[in-house]
Parts: structure tokens; C-alpha cells; sequence
């Protein structure tokens, strides 16, 4: 009596079967940062979305991660990229490579990697002039050259197969994505988004554990002044902000689930960061080093100038966008210096202007 009734039990119960992710990252180590987040796509066409740096370490590793989700590399039929940065495309190449993949990046992210050994080194000389003119001393410029070492190493100069638009969308791994640009981290951001789903894979336009740096490239000949990343950051942090998703898959780190929040995270943040920035202006007028200086350890400014200069001169640019600094060159076209405008609250020693 007693095992029919549990056979009964037993078939009453509705089992549901497990279901593979149909997104599964893959840690590909990433010297300096840890790691990045190569993410395969399950279904047709079988899709690897980001690829890691072109190193030896990461295309074993990317490999290995391949074969443990039950594919080869050599299955691989579509590479897509977020973004240009080399731990992001470097191994689009060497991934075709093997396994005839189509290749298909945003038209930004494709001129940049067309042409990839030539825009590091204009890259570099632009980011030289950038430093020197922010303050970064010639020794510390020079003394930075293994930076550019690292890029050359891991980057690759290559052709995609299909250039993407904003607005395009492309079958990948059994889902329809839509192809939307977001600038800002870099000029080439691309977020592919599963409006089906609710889910987007972003990059690093969005990071849970990190607030991502803005970077400052070469002007184009039509655009004249240095570019705003960090107002177009912040813009388009907004316009993701406010579409209905679940779930954002990351470059680095976890995928975010609470986008809105983090975003309101994110620019509260940007308003604290430029108010310190603003709070070391109050006795005289400093350059963009010269801040850095006195926000970051000593050890970190002396090894990042790039990277500080890029996140000083980003809330700056908040600052004199607000009315709360000015920018000033020195009469020789020297350095460039950063002081408030005369709109401060003298007893209070603070700008009276919000920054958003």
C-alpha cells in the first residue's frame, strides 16, 4: 500500500528539466584589471560576444571555457564586440581564425581596429600632448612608456566582416539583439540588447563593482575642441537608465540586476567626485595633475597619469559645464589650469552652482 501511494506522489510531481544558461561568461584573465567577461551565446549562430586580449594566456583560456559550456572554438560562428579596447577584441581575429566566425562591430569599434596599430601610436602622441598640457611632468610621461608597451602587445590591427549601426539589429546565439551606441567609456560603446528577454550585454558601460573611466581621444578634424565623453556618459547612463530590463551582462564582474539604482548610484557619485575636485580649487587655480594629486595616493598618480588625467578632466569638464570653473592657458600656450569662477558663497567658501 505504502509504495503505491508514493509512486502516485511521485508521478503527481511536475519536474522541471534544468535548463542551460543560453548566456555563460567566460573569465579571461586580464593582467592589471584580474579578468574580463567573454560571453557565450548559446543557439544559432552559435556567438561569443567580447574575446579577451590577443595573448597566449587568454586564447588558452578562452579555449578551455569554450570546451567546459560543450562547444569548441572551432564552433564559433559569430564574434561580436562591445567596444574597441583590446580585452575586449583582441582575439576577434585569432577566433576567425579558427573557426571562420563572422566578425561584426559597430562602425566606430570597425574603423578603429581597421587601422589598430596606427591609432595606438596616434593615441599616444595625442595623449602625451593631453598630459603635458594638464601638468603631468615629462619623467612621469616617460616613465609610463610600458603602458603603451601593453597596448601594442595585446592589441590586433583587423577587418570586421559587418559593420553595425545604431538601431541595426542582428540574429546572435538564438536571439534577435538590438544594436544601440552608447559613448562615453570609449567612443565605440555598443550595448546589445535582447528586448525580448529584458536583457543587455554592456560592455563597460555599466559595472557593478567599479564606476567606469571616460576616455579622451584624438579630436576629429570637424570637431575642433576636445571632446565632452563625460557629459555624453553621463547622458546615455540616463537614456539605459530608463529602459525596461532585468538583467545587464558586464565586461567585468557580475551582471548588474538593479540597473536603475546603480545608475543613480553612479551619477550621485559623479556629483561627490566633482565637488572634491571642485573643493581643491578653492585656494588657487591648479592644473588636472596637480588635483589628481591631491585625490589620489601618491604611488597611483605616479603610475596612472593617463588614467587620472581622463577622470580629473571628465568631472572638470562637469564643472565648467555647470559654471562652476573655468579653464585658463598660460600666455606661452603652456599648461592649462583650472580655477572657480567668482560665483562662490564667501562664507561658505563653495560654489553656489548645482552640479545636477
Amino acid at each position: 500500500m505504502l509504495e503505491a501511494v508514493t509512486a502516485a506522489i511521485l508521478k503527481s510531481i511536475q519536474v522541471t528539466p534544468f535548463a542551460v544558461p543560453s548566456a555563460c561568461a567566460i573569465r579571461l584573465p586580464l593582467p592589471h584589471i584580474g579578468s574580463v567577461n567573454a560571453w557565450l551565446l548559446r543557439g544559432e549562430p552559435l556567438t561569443l560576444l567580447d574575446t579577451g586580449p590577443a595573448s597566449a594566456e587568454a586564447l588558452e583560456a578562452l579555449r578551455t571555457g569554450v570546451r567546459a559550456e560543450g562547444s569548441r572554438l572551432e564552433d564559433i560562428e559569430l564574434v561580436l564586440g562591445t567596444h574597441h579596447h583590446l580585452d575586449h577584441v583582441g582575439l576577434a581575429p585569432a577566433v576567425r581564425e579558427a573557426s571562420g566566425a563572422r566578425i561584426a562591430l559597430l562602425g566606430e569599434a570597425a574603423d578603429y581596429v581597421a587601422h589598430g596599430r596606427e591609432q595606438i601610436e596616434r593615441d599616444r602622441a595625442y595623449s602625451h600632448r593631453l598630459m603635458e598640457a594638464h601638468g603631468v611632468p615629462r619623467v612621469v610621461i616617460d616613465d609610463n612608456e610600458s603602458f603603451w608597451d601593453f597596448l601594442r602587445a595585446n592589441s590586433s590591427t583587423f577587418a570586421p566582416d559587418t559593420r553595425l549601426a545604431d538601431g541595426d539589429t542582428i540574429q546572435a546565439g538564438g536571439r534577435e539583439l538590438t544594436v544601440l551606441a552608447r559613448p562615453g567609456h570609449s567612443r565605440s560603446d555598443t550595448l546589445f540588447v535582447d528586448h525580448a528577454a529584458g536583457e543587455a550585454f554592456v560592455g563597460d558601460h555599466l559595472l557593478a563593482g567599479i564606476s567606469s573611466n571616460t576616455e579622451i581621444a584624438p579630436v576629429g578634424e570637424a570637431e575642433g575642441e576636445r571632446p565632452r565623453p563625460r557629459t555624453e556618459y553621463l547622458r546615455n547612463l540616463e537614456r539605459t537608465a530608463r529602459m525596461p530590463l532585468t538583467t545587464l551582462y558586464t565586461g567585468h564582474g557580475r551582471p548588474v540586476k538593479a540597473h536603475r539604482a546603480l545608475v543613480d548610484v553612479r551619477l550621485a557619485e559623479h556629483r561627490t567626485r566633482a565637488a572634491r575636485v571642485a573643493g581643491a580649487l578653492l585656494h588657487r587655480p591648479e592644473t588636472a595633475y596637480g588635483i589628481a594629486k591631491r585625490l589620489w595616493p601618491e604611488r597611483t598618480v605616479r603610475e596612472q597619469p593617463l588614467l587620472v588625467v581622463w577622470e580629473v578632466l571628465g568631472h572638470l569638464e562637469l564643472l565648467v559645464s555647470a559654471g562652476v570653473a573655468r579653464e585658463a592657458v598660460e600666455a606661452d600656450g603652456g599648461e592649462r589650469r583650472f580655477a572657480l569662477t567668482s560665483r562662490t558663497d564667501p562664507r561658505e567658501g563653495r560654489p553656489r552652482a548645482r552640479l545636477g
